[in-house]
């Protein structure tokens, strides 16, 4: 699996409001459950008060981050941005490994 990084921005102020309601409610397991799919997963979700939020997936495409949005009705609310993380390093999995330095091809 690959780590990507993912801004998804709202399509309107109604979208944002909608998937406001829709998650009134549901506990952050079940938020990450009905984010993932046999490809693909979130890992960490960061939303404030702007038009757009941010989560970490792992996923083994980034086609299959979609598939999983488009499953549960999301993209008709917001579109995504995702981009490849080469490196993620986390406090919470140290390895103590040499940094991985992404360098173009």
């Amino acid at each position: 699996m690959r780590h990507f990084m993912c801004t998804h921005s709202y399509l309107s102020g109604d979208s944002k409001e909608n998937i406001t309601n829709q998650l009134r409610g549901i506990t952050d397991r079940e938020f990450l459950e009905l984010n993932r799919g046999e490809k693909a997963r979130v890992l960490q979700h960061w939303a404030g008060k702007d038009e757009f939020f941010f989560c970490h997936w792992e996923a083994e495409s980034e086609d299959d981050i979609h598939e999983v949005l488009a499953k549960i009705g999301a993209d008709k609310f917001f579109i995504t941005l995702a981009n490849e993380m080469q490196r993620y390093v986390t406090k919470y999995d140290i390895k103590d490994e040499t940094i991985n330095i992404p360098e173009d091809e």
